[in-house]
């Protein structure tokens, strides 16, 4: 499964708990892609994935989201007294499919409520390279940053 994140990451399910194990490529917190067609192939075959199999929950290896929807804590946060579960569900997968969708071709960074999707990839229009869109807030202990 060519993961998009980075080349070298995998996923495990584990039929006996129903862990499907996701490492960096879903989880909680900012999806760092690659290769941003390939992370859409792979979202697209863990849907298939889990649709043929029962998965209780989608884990990943680490949470940067905060309890409030959309808001995730700053890059190299330590102390993260507010975030949510790591477990996804299914569902969430497919609230991922539909952000890469409305993402479309746009690089940058994208807050959703569950995750935040930062494109590293460059694209390329007829003007040249495309502009990242203004940073989404973040929260910073109680400050919200612009």
């Amino acid at each position: 499964m060519p993961p998009g994140h980075h080349e070298a990451a995998v996923t495990f399910y584990d039929p006996h708990t129903g862990f499907l194990l996701t490492g960096d490529t879903v989880y909680p917190g900012r999806l760092y892609m690659e290769d941003w067609s390939a992370f859409g192939r792979t979202v697209g075959r863990l849907i298939e994935f889990a649709g043929t199999r029962p998965v209780t929950h989608v884990l990943g290896c680490h949470i940067e989201m905060t309890g409030e929807p959309g808001v995730d804590y700053p890059v190299l946060t330590t102390y993260q007294p507010d975030e949510p579960p790591l477990q996804m569900t299914v569902g969430q997968l497919h609230d991922i499919r539909e952000a890469i969708d409305a993402i479309g071709d746009r690089p940058g960074r994208h807050a959703f409520p569950d995750f935040v999707i930062c494109r590293t990839d460059t694209v390329q229009g007829s003007g040249g390279a495309v502009a990242d869109p203004p940073p989404t807030p973040v929260r910073d202990g109680t400050a919200i940053l612009p």
